[in-house]
């Protein structure tokens, strides 16, 4: 197990091709993430096969969280197989032997999904696991239940997409003709990842916020973001454009196997003509451009139309399963700042 020294170009590149490239690589993996939630401490560790190939990669994120307390959290990480329970153990035990004392929790949530028997294994390991039991979308950090089109055709009725024609006959039929409709009226889809194009973006962003009565991210954040990934063709801006103006706009992230959709907006003034469908399609096309196995359209509180978001996603990927991950691994090193710590998400 070693401990990535920042101060060592080459390392941190061979660390960074490694979460980019690996087959469950994240971007939340990737050194630049702790670059950008700024406000937090950071931590990278990997591990090597008796090749010398790096076979697993683990970033902390450290913040306080309870008075004096640190939670170490690891996003959607570590990297690796997580089905080798003594593996993550290890990186879990090698991250506490780095890291300052007053932290209370070392919390992973890896995207593999949620397997009883794997469940028990964590728990008979020492862990706090945290799955079916939290029911509210927003009880874990991360949404346990993701919507995911998958384009090697998973799912009963699903198809290998292997072309354009072949990813819009996946969809629900009102989402193909909701497409052309915002094609025949004139709506264009660009892409890219300039400081104009989060500035457009950001308007639509405040504007879906203050619509749904929710609060949103500072522009200084997604500044910050088209700075770190300026020259990566790993991140990108999608912006629909109609009559002069940008009326819905998507950041997208490319890693691993799979492109995220992270981030959304839309001017609901101009609903009538499906900006949103028209970004989605062409998000869509960059991930079969790229070869991609999944695109993961984030998460959602149900897998039923009384959820909005689900309402929304599931008519690109309803033949598609239902994606409900493990949740969060949690290694509990003082059980009193825990409990403290569980009360905001209850």
């Amino acid at each position: 197990m070693t401990v990535l020294d920042l101060t060592q170009p080459s390392q941190v590149q061979r660390y960074q091709d490694f979460v980019r490239t690996a087959a469950k690589g994240q971007v939340t993996q990737d050194p630049l993430w702790g670059d950008l939630k700024a406000n937090w401490g950071h931590l990278y560790l990997y591990h090597e096969n008796q090749d010398g190939d790096i076979d697993a990669a683990m970033a902390v994120l450290t913040i306080e969280a309870v008075p004096g307390k640190l939670l170490a959290y690891c996003p959607k990480g570590p990297v690796a197989d997580v089905t080798n329970v003594a593996l993550v153990k290890e990186l879990v035990q090698e991250a506490l032997a780095n890291l300052p004392e007053n932290v209370f929790l070392v919390r992973m949530d890896p995207e593999v999904l949620y397997n009883q028997d794997l469940d028990q294994a964590y728990q008979d390991a020492g862990f706090v696991t945290r799955n079916i039991k939290v029911e509210n979308m927003h009880g874990n950090i991360q949404p346990r239940k993701n919507v995911v089109l998958f384009y090697d055709g998973r799912g009963e009725g699903a198809q290998p997409i292997t072309d354009e024609a072949s990813l819009m006959k996946h969809f629900k039929s009102d989402y193909r003709n909701q497409i052309r409709r915002a094609i025949k009226d004139g709506v264009t889809v660009t892409s890219g990842r300039s400081k104009e194009d989060i500035e457009a973006f950001f308007k639509t962003y405040t504007m879906m916020a203050k619509a749904q009565g929710i609060t949103h991210r500072p522009i200084e954040y997604f500044y910050r973001m088209q700075e770190l990934w300026a020259d990566s063709d790993l991140f990108r801006v999608f912006l629909a454009h109609y009559d002069g103006q940008v009326i819905a706009a998507g950041i997208g992230f490319g890693y691993g196997e799979k492109i995220w959709y992270m981030y959304a907006g839309s001017n609901r003034e101009f609903a009538k003509h499906y900006g949103p469908y028209l970004v989605q399609w062409e998000m869509l096309k960059w991930g079969l451009s790229l070869g991609k196995v999944a695109y993961d359209f984030g998460g959602v509180g149900e897998f039923d139309h009384t959820d909005g978001l689900y309402k929304f996603k599931h008519g690109f990927a309803y033949h598609d399963p239902q994606v409900a991950y493990i949740g969060e691994l949690d290694w509990v090193v003082d059980q009193a700042a825990y409990q403290k710590y569980l009360e905001q998400f209850a």
